[in-house]
């Protein structure tokens, strides 16, 4: 997958920490390698219900919004969390109390695996 980023970046600027935590969650889940397109989109959403929210289009190329006034760990779980529902749908699961479950789960997981790795 290739992965671009768009909207108003506060956090990450140079979208590096985007794209690590892209490149560990594909050593994790190799189904994200698939040749789709993820866009990470930075952008206000402080009128939304969450931090983020992933959308795929007919194409298959995912859309991940993420709230641009996030602090640093808060960003990184919640891309872990959106790029965990890429996943779910590339692989079929569409249940959303059941997308839900399992992001929540390997949220926690996963952000503790990434900051170890990066010691």
């Amino acid at each position: 997958m290739a992965l671009f980023t768009s909207g108003d970046w506060q956090i990450d600027y140079g979208a590096h920490v985007a794209h690590d935590v892209f490149d560990f969650m594909c050593e994790k889940f190799n189904v994200l390698r698939r040749p789709e397109v993820i866009e990470v989109n930075q952008c206000d959403l402080t009128d939304d219900a969450g931090l983020g929210f992933c959308q795929v289009d007919e194409d298959g190329e995912f859309l991940i919004h993420i709230h641009n006034d996030l602090c640093y760990d808060e960003y990184v779980k919640t891309l872990i969390h959106e790029l965990t529902h890429v996943k779910q749908t590339l692989i079929g699961l569409l249940d959303n109390e059941r997308r839900e479950e399992e992001a929540y789960f390997w949220e926690n997981i996963l952000t503790n695996e990434f900051y170890q790795q990066k010691l």
